[in-house]
């Protein structure tokens, strides 16, 4: 492919550079474990969904999105059942209940809601590397010593979307068919394909990774896309951005926040907020891939 050629495609194709969405993902994570203070974490978390709003657009978030909801309400409510801590008692079980008996506090609610958004945000925070880049993109970003690891990252960050894709399929296939969720047990005319589908498609990335020779000497591998203009632009914004965020928590001005014992709001401070709004980059560089 000529050079004119080579140009054209990738004006017209929004392709990206993987080291670039990899300093991007790693700062954010970086932040939101970090830190307790939720005002920076959620700063970080709508950074990570506007992001991934405009590179992929917003119809294929709803599976990822909903995803994200049911872990942090998760966390939110294991914390608020386990954690029988803080001043503020909203109601209170009797002790004589196994495990749920106790005071239910306001503190431990907010401790909970501040873990959810930490794990919201790492997972968007990380989405990108299934959304936006292909396997290959992401195993010829790391170097030839990592070869192996990244083929296996490579194949575990496909697993999710192809499991979600079966899902959706067999469902409509069974519908087509007369299924109607009729409870529980129904659901196994689902789960039994999707599993099978699963285990059929492991095999044959298995067979074809030894068909080309997986393991067996170096690698071959494409020459990796160059950096380009967006791609250090996205990468100065997030080394600025990790920059900023690490020395505002050595010098001070990123004040951790304890919801224990009494719930008090978060101290806020421009300067660790700021970090947090450069990770807005991608919304200004990446183009919408739907």
């Amino acid at each position: 492919m000529s050079d004119t050629a080579a140009t054209c495609q990738g004006e017209l194709s929004p392709v990206m550079n993987a080291r670039a969405v990899a300093a991007w993902s790693g700062t954010c994570i970086f932040i939101v474990l970090s830190t307790t203070n939720p005002v920076y974490k959620a700063t970080v978390l709508a950074a990570a969904l506007v992001a991934l709003a405009a590179g992929v657009g917003v119809r294929r978030l709803r599976g990822v999105l909903t995803g994200v909801l049911l872990i942090a309400a998760f966390a939110v409510t294991l914390n608020f059942v386990s954690a029988h801590l803080g001043a503020t008692v909203l109601f209170a079980l009797p002790d004589q209940i196994p495990a749920l008996g106790g005071p239910y506090t306001l503190e431990a609610l907010a401790f909970g809601a501040s873990g959810g958004l930490t794990v919201g945000a790492a997972i968007l925070a990380a989405a990108p590397f299934s959304l936006l880049l292909a396997s290959h993109e992401v195993m010829d970003a790391l170097p030839a010593a990592l070869s192996r690891t990244g083929a296996a990252v490579a194949a575990s960050l496909n697993l999710v979307p192809a499991v979600a894709s079966s899902f959706v399929q067999v469902t409509e296939a069974q519908r087509l068919r007369g299924w109607r969720p009729r409870g529980p047990r129904s659901w196994s005319e689902i789960v039994v394909p999707v599993v099978l589908t699963s285990v059929e498609g492991s095999i044959q990335l298995a067979e074809s990774m030894e068909a080309r020779g997986f393991g067996s000497g170096q690698r071959t591998s494409v020459k990796p896309r160059r950096m380009l203009r967006n791609d250090w632009l996205l990468a100065g914004a997030s080394g600025a951005a990790l920059a900023t965020f690490a020395l505002s928590q050595a010098i001070g001005w990123a004040a951790p926040w304890y919801a224990y014992p009494t719930l008090t709001p978060p101290l806020i401070d421009a300067r660790p907020l700021a970090a947090c709004l450069l990770l807005f980059a991608p919304v200004l560089i990446w183009r919408s891939r739907s």
